[in-house]
């Protein structure tokens, strides 16, 4: 088994963040009732996650009356885990809403932001998760010249994830493997099948 590290650095991260921010989400069309997120701040915590700090304005509609709401602060940290399934190997991120500073709103109201601001980030999930068993997996033919002629094969069989404070740290482990070539493979299959044949012939031919 193989061990290396791959290290996604904060910039990168930032990046990730300002690629799907800011974000408008519907909490329910039929009421014209949505989100507004800004560009938040991006703090990494160590050993927790990725934290996302920021405000927001929420416009809801009770009864065609518009109430604008203003989000002071919304905080959450997406925590970043590694999920495996057969081949798949997947670095994603969950978020955990931890602060929500809502003033003068009902209390079924201030859950429903709670919820919306948690399914906005998760529907962008998709942008922050990065499937490393299938970009890290390689079949590389080895040289003509090699015999027996075989195909090398190097793929991730899972990885742990640590924060730090300015990077998160992938450690990544691989398995190695020779494959015969498709060609090769069945020449032999039909090499080994010839004697058999031969000797069925030879039976009923009466030899």
């Amino acid at each position: 088994m193989l061990l290396t590290t791959a290290v996604i650095p904060r910039t990168d991260l930032v990046s990730l963040v300002e690629s799907i921010t800011p974000l408008c989400v519907t909490i329910d069309k039929e009421r014209n009732r949505t989100i507004s997120l800004g560009r938040p701040k991006v703090e990494l915590v160590a050993g927790r996650g990725l934290r996302l700090r920021g405000d927001a304005h929420v416009h809801w509609d009770f009864a065609h009356v518009p109430i604008p709401v203003t989000i002071n602060t919304w905080q959450l940290v997406l925590v970043p885990r590694v999920s495996s399934r057969g081949r798949s190997h997947v670095l994603s991120f969950a978020p955990d809403l931890e602060e929500l500073d809502v003033k003068l709103v009902p209390g079924f109201v201030d859950e429903k932001i709670a919820n919306a601001i948690r399914d906005a980030i998760s529907h962008h999930r998709d942008r922050l998760a990065w499937d490393f068993g299938r970009t890290l997996s390689k079949r590389l033919p080895l040289p003509a010249n090699v015999s027996p002629s075989n195909t090398f094969e190097i793929f991730p069989v899972g990885g742990d994830v640590s924060v730090g404070e300015a990077e998160i740290r992938l450690a990544l482990r691989f398995e190695t493997r020779f494959e015969p070539r498709a060609a090769e493979a069945e020449s032999d299959a039909a090499q080994k099948r010839a004697p058999a044949l031969q000797e069925t012939t030879a039976r009923a031919s009466g030899h």
